[in-house]
């Protein structure tokens, strides 16, 4: 008979005092230590992030991330291949490791419209004296980051079983409470090519992106009296005209702070405004989130105004600008690198309508 020794966590959901979390015992024999039916039937289009691995068995955690993709039911549940995640970020400076921390999970799912993010890890040692492996994993709904499922246990072959079958075993036994509730049937739209080619796009700009904090010691001045000349300031006042927003690209700040230190962007932008006396323009400073979101506003609305000063000084009436501070609203990439980070600090202006 094949043993599985389990480990069990405590109820998070009654700690809370959440009505209607208890798994059943047959639930509980399987290491659940949270399950929330309701909110698990408003996941119809999950993210599954590769599993992490923190073990000496190197094909133990794709085993796991594998064996959950092919146990979701596509009729009541859409996931994004974990293979087409990869090949979405390949090849940039946000290139997927081979497991994903649950932070990141959830922010590659609020970024490409997911309702949940699957994510977990294996951890311990398959050799030596006392071998032993077990594996967690949790559910979050996003982007309210509530925890529907959460579940641990130990993984022990049975005799003569390879290792990965076990863990493949292990991994859909402990989960097959929350995939057996997840979604409902019905049409459904999940992971829409425009969030999937901005992320990429996204990504890809940071390859010639400069690293953070490079600083450049001086910004030709504006000549506001020209019409755009370059494809940039030609496609920016395009889009402006038509009450649309743009990106300023070449805008930096001196890590998270309202100290610019790249300002080309703006010189093409005063360039576009000069061209057109009537066209009005807001500012709007965004920041990677740090967690206090009071603070991430001030700082985002801080650079808005010092990107609204710089224009000033190229010539563009300040009756002209608008400023607003975001905070770490609308990232455009998610913030585990010093490269995303960065890029989610930016300026983005938009013409009134």
């Amino acid at each position: 008979m094949r043993r599985l020794a389990l480990t069990f966590a405590p109820c998070l959901a009654l700690l809370a005092g959440c009505a209607g979390a208890r798994p059943s015992p047959t639930e509980a024999s399987a290491g659940l230590a949270l399950l929330r039916p309701a909110e698990l039937a408003r996941v119809r289009c999950l993210l599954l992030a590769p599993i992490e691995s923190a073990t000496d068995a190197p094909l133990a955690a794709g085993a796991a991330t594998l064996a959950l993709e092919a146990n979701v039911s596509p009729a009541r549940t859409h996931v994004l291949p974990v293979a087409e995640l990869r090949a979405m970020l390949a090849d940039t400076p946000l290139e997927l490791a081979e497991g994903v921390s649950g932070g990141t999970a959830l922010e590659l799912a609020e970024l490409l419209g997911a309702d949940g993010a699957l994510y977990g890890a294996v951890e311990g040692r398959s050799r030596g004296r006392d071998p032993g492996l077990s594996v967690t994993l949790r559910l979050m709904l996003v982007p309210s980051r509530e925890l529907v499922f959460a579940g641990s246990a130990l993984i022990v072959p049975a005799p003569g079983e390879p290792l990965e079958a076990a863990v493949r075993r292990t991994v859909v036994d402990l989960a097959r409470g929350a995939l057996d509730r997840l979604g409902a049937s019905g049409p459904r739209s999940c992971f829409d090519r425009g969030r999937r080619d901005a992320l990429h796009a996204a990504a890809v700009a940071l390859r010639t992106a400069p690293p953070p904090g490079t600083a450049l010691a001086e910004e030709a001045a504006a000549d506001t009296s020209s019409a755009p000349r370059t494809a940039r300031q030609r496609d920016w006042a395009r889009r402006l005209a038509d009450r649309g927003r743009v990106i300023l690209e070449e805008v930096a700040f001196a890590g998270r702070s309202a100290e610019l230190v790249r300002e080309r962007g703006l010189a093409d932008l005063a360039l576009v405004l000069g061209a057109s006396p009537a066209l009005t323009v807001r500012l709007s400073g965004y920041v990677d989130a740090s967690g206090d979101p009071a603070a991430d506003a001030r700082l985002s609305l801080a650079m808005a105004q010092a990107a609204a000063r710089r224009l000033a000084e190229l010539g563009i009436e300040t009756s002209r600008i608008g400023v607003a501070g975001r905070g770490g609203e609308s990232p455009l990439v998610p913030n585990f690198t010093a490269r995303g980070r960065a890029a989610n600090r930016r300026i983005e202006a938009s013409a009134p309508r």
